[in-house]
């Protein structure tokens, strides 16, 4: 018994010093009209096996009512208050727990007989939220995900923290004979880059990608392909936003969650005016 405290003194002792901590991947963030079914084709999230997601509603000031699996044969739920039971979403009393965050984790495959299952084990989550403007609805499309999580972590930001739309910068045509800016216009730029996806240093490359998008969002929004406020043009807006804070292509494109082929469409556009 006493070589057994002993042990478990040392043991406690040992780990309690060791100063070793386990590194969080960061969390990811999304505005609450991306989110929303009905604005977008919602968001799709992966929930890595032995780790889990929350989705945090807290920023947002909603509370959730009520949440749908279509396939719940992947994906076991739990919320940090009561969630109104199936078919009571219409009782005024349910959904009143103050649940702001769900938390979601991947379970061993369960046969429901009566139950179809997707092939890669995919579903749907559908989220009814109650906020000051009333009910809300989210969806987000859950993918099972092995290895090392890239966020454990979902943050709903309220569309009011969302940065205004950005213009095109105009170009400063100051002192642009000055001896030293004659020099620097003569000299050869390091890492510039044509449309390719190779990283970048230089400001005004970024500068001027970021403004090809924005004159490219405009003639998309005038030619119909884009329409205002929906996702794709958020995107856009996140992508110009990042790469004028100095992000390079590769990295705008992942964070904004542009796709590829209207990224390249809106720089050609741009750089066409």
């Amino acid at each position: 018994m006493k070589r057994l405290s002993l042990l478990l003194i040392t043991t406690l002792v040992i780990g309690g010093h060791t100063g070793i901590s386990l590194a969080l991947p960061p969390a990811r963030n999304v505005y609450s009209q991306d989110a929303q079914g009905h604005n977008s084709n919602g968001i799709d999230l992966k929930v890595w096996s032995g780790y889990g997601l929350t989705i945090n509603f807290i920023s947002t000031g909603e509370t959730i009512k009520q949440v749908w699996l279509g396939d719940p044969s992947h994906f076991a739920l739990s919320s940090n208050g009561n969630l109104c039971q199936r078919g009571a979403s219409n009782d005024e009393n349910c959904g009143i727990g103050g649940a702001t965050v769900l938390f979601l984790r991947q379970i061993k495959p369960i046969d429901f007989p009566s139950l179809t299952s997707s092939v890669d084990g995919s579903t749907v989550m559908t989220v009814i939220t109650n906020s000051s403007l009333g009910q809300k609805q989210y969806q987000f499309k859950l993918i099972p995900a092995k290895g090392k999580p890239e966020y454990t972590s979902l943050i709903i930001k309220p569309d009011s923290d969302r940065p205004k739309p950005l213009l095109v910068e105009k170009p400063n045509n100051r002192n642009l004979n000055t001896p030293t800016n004659t020099a620097n216009r003569n000299s050869t730029p390091i890492n510039r880059f044509s449309n390719n996806n190779s990283p970048v240093l230089n400001a005004s490359s970024l500068r001027n990608d970021a403004n090809s998008i924005a004159v490219g969002l405009a003639v998309a929004v005038g030619n119909g392909t884009i329409k205002p406020k929906s996702g794709e043009w958020r995107k856009a807006q996140d992508t110009i936003r990042l790469l004028r804070k100095g992000k390079p292509r590769v990295e705008a494109i992942r964070l904004s969650g542009i796709p590829q082929n209207l990224f390249n469409q809106l720089i050609q556009w741009g750089q066409r005016r």
